[in-house]
């Protein structure tokens, strides 16, 4: 008999289909939509999640993301360095478009599509993002592929 047990089996699979988007005629919001699939579900589900700009800016001086992005792109060549930069903060609205959903789905998701509006879970999703900043950070340095470009840095 083992004493393993087997890895646990994550219960909905979450996809990203696209975002950070504008909403047409409304400048103050961002969204993503994700597709999630429970494993009890026979189909899935698309969530459109909507963030407030005002959210992401503060949470982006707040976690110093500029500053910190810079840095780790220093030793890109200065004629890419504007495109890192513009994919590194869509990366972090898609992160926290990421925790806002694992939020929604906590409270009791439901099979059918939805949106999450931008003025619905705002403390909740400010303070999982400041308690997982510096996973974000990490997997941001690992969806732009930079360290070709690192000169010895440390990524956190």
């Amino acid at each position: 008999m083992s004493l393993l047990s087997p890895p646990q089996i994550p219960l909905f699979r979450i996809t990203l289909f696209y975002g950070p988007e504008q909403f047409e005629g409304a400048a103050d919001t961002i969204h993503c939509v994700f597709n999630v699939k429970k494993r009890s579900w026979k189909g899935g589900v698309q969530v459109g999640i909507v963030l407030k700009r005002d959210q992401i800016g503060r949470l982006e001086k707040q976690l110093e993301v500029q500053p910190w992005l810079e840095e780790h792109l220093g030793g890109v060549p200065r004629d890419e360095r504007e495109d890192f930069l513009k994919t590194g903060n869509d990366l972090f609205t898609q992160f926290v478009c990421f925790h806002k959903l694992g939020i929604y789905i906590q409270q009791g998701i439901q099979q059918e599509n939805t949106q999450v509006l931008g003025d619905f879970l705002i403390s909740e999703t400010d303070e999982a993002v400041q308690r997982e900043a510096e996973k974000i950070k990490q997997q941001i340095i690992v969806e732009l592929d930079v360290t070709e470009f690192e000169t010895g840095k440390k990524l956190t």
